[in-house]
Order: C-alpha cells, then sequence, then structure tokens
C-alpha cells in the first residue's frame, strides 16, 4: 500500500458506508442503544458499589459493542454475511475476542506512545524556543500558553499519529480472528511494511479521525459550560459516531486482509464454541 492506495481505500470505505444506510443503522443496532443507556447512567454521578457496577458495565459492553461491529462489517466485506437485524445480540466467542483484541491493541499503542510523544514535544518545543534561556523555571500551563497556536495542532498531530501507527500495522491481522482463526499479527505486520506503515497510518487515520470530530467537539463543550443538556446531546451524538468509526476502520481491516493477507496464510481447521464445548 502507498499514499494513493491508502487515499483510494478510504474513499471507497465512505462509499460503502454511503451506499447502503439501511445496513449501516442494522449493523450498529441494538449495541449502539446499550452504550446509549450506560452512557445516560453514568451522567447520574453514582458513587460506591453502584458506580463501580456500572463502570465495569460499561467496559464490557464496549468491548462487546466494539467486537460487535467489527465482526459483522468484517464479515460482511470478507464472507458476505448480511443477514444482520436491528435487535440482534450476539454473545458467541469470536465477538469477544476480536472487541478485547481492538481495544488492547488502542490501549496498548497509547500507552506506548506517551514517552516518545513526550519526547517529540521536549525536541519540538526547544527548537520554536518555547524555554526562554536564563529564565525562571515555567510550569506546563504557562509553557502552554508561551507556545504558538500551530504547536498546538502539531502536538496533537504527532501523539496522535505515534497511537495510530502501531494499530494500522497490527489490526489487519483481525480479519484472521472474526473467521475463528488465530491473529495474523506477522501477516499484518508484513503486508503494511511499505513506507514504514505510514500509508496505511494514513487511511486509518482518514476514516477514523474526521468521523470523531462532531464528538470531541461536543465533549470539550460540555465539559467547560458543564450544561446538562450537552451532555445529553454529546452522549447521543456518540452513540451515533462511535458504531461508524468501528465500521469504517474494520471495513478497511478487512479490506487489507481480504487483498494482502487472507490469500497468503493456511488457514486452520475451524473450531466453533459449540464443538469446544
Amino acid at each position: 500500500m502507498d499514499f494513493r492506495v491508502a487515499w483510494r481505500e478510504s474513499l471507497a470505505v465512505y462509499l460503502l458506508l454511503l451506499a447502503d444506510p439501511g445496513r449501516v443503522i442494522r449493523f450498529a443496532g441494538a449495541p449502539a442503544l446499550v452504550l446509549t443507556v450506560l452512557g445516560v447512567a453514568q451522567m447520574t454521578g453514582l458513587q460506591g458499589s453502584t458506580g463501580n457496577l456500572l463502570l465495569l458495565l460499561s467496559l464490557l459492553g464496549t468491548i462487546w459493542s466494539v467486537g460487535v461491529w467489527t465482526v459483522r462489517w468484517a464479515r460482511f466485506l470478507l464472507l458476505g454475511e448480511d443477514q444482520v437485524q436491528f435487535w440482534d445480540m450476539p454473545f458467541e466467542g469470536r465477538i469477544w475476542r476480536t472487541g478485547g483484541i481492538v481495544l488492547a491493541l488502542i490501549l496498548g499503542s497509547l500507552l506506548a506512545a506517551i514517552i516518545p510523544a513526550s519526547l517529540v514535544m521536549a525536541l519540538l518545543t526547544g527548537l520554536v524556543g518555547g524555554l526562554p534561556k536564563g529564565g525562571p523555571a515555567v510550569d506546563a500551563p504557562a509553557l502552554a500558553a508561551m507556545l504558538p497556536d500551530w504547536f498546538h495542532l502539531l502536538a496533537i498531530l504527532v501523539c496522535l499519529l505515534m497511537m495510530l501507527w502501531p494499530v494500522a500495522r497490527l489490526a489487519p491481522g483481525i480479519g484472521a480472528v472474526v473467521q475463528d482463526q488465530p491473529m495474523a499479527l506477522g501477516g499484518s505486520w508484513k503486508a503494511t511494511a511499505r513506507l514504514g506503515g505510514l500509508p496505511a497510518c494514513l487511511a486509518l487515520l482518514l476514516v477514523s479521525v474526521p468521523l470523531q470530530i462532531p464528538s470531541v467537539l461536543l465533549v470539550f463543550g460540555s465539559l467547560a459550560s458543564g450544561n446538562v443538556l450537552l451532555l445529553l446531546v454529546t452522549n447521543l451524538v456518540m452513540s451515533l459516531t462511535q458504531p461508524l468509526v468501528v465500521a469504517a476502520s474494520a471495513l478497511l481491516w478487512a479490506r487489507i486482509y481480504g487483498v494482502a493477507i487472507g490469500p497468503y496464510i493456511k488457514p486452520r481447521p475451524v473450531r466453533t464454541d459449540d464443538e469446544a464445548e
């Protein structure tokens, strides 16, 4: 994959989603409603054991929802499965495995990007002259205020790329997991190796970040104002954008898997959950 292919693949993902809005609604389905209800419940600010239980349910609900959406879209593209109904709530093993792997990749990449991103930001701060020579020590808020606006945008972009790069390199291997095969980490890393994996990272950036801009803006606005109604609107908007972000990402990974990974790996005998029992 080169940068031209990355642009083309990201455009193909958007066109596929726009081709059938009804399918998008069906595939989002009940998991989107479950996350909406859990999000509204968290707004009540429950404390103690009830609050901890709600956090646990939210975590499990996120893993399950991400798994459902990823499996549905990946299997639709790879296997042609399109019999999903809005109220379907599957709980088979591949759902939990897929959701857990996706969230583990995202959280692991976030943690792994903290140190290198901090080093890059410190280097850039020195280059733009953020710290005056011979001056007193400056705390972080004051230093941030001294830096130009373009530096803040550059910092966000650098941190975002460092977090997305490992995900873009490894996540296409999920195409094997949704077909009850072992995660194709090696095949995914090799398939996205061209130009250091930057085209794959660009493609993931194009299909995931634009869809999250409305939610991010609403989150910052609601936190700044403390308006309960705005918080409710933010939760409702996120219930719409989250399935879209997962769908677009899953379609991109499935396209990469179907072209550059799946044809070159030998599938193992499929062991279904019923056979395992």
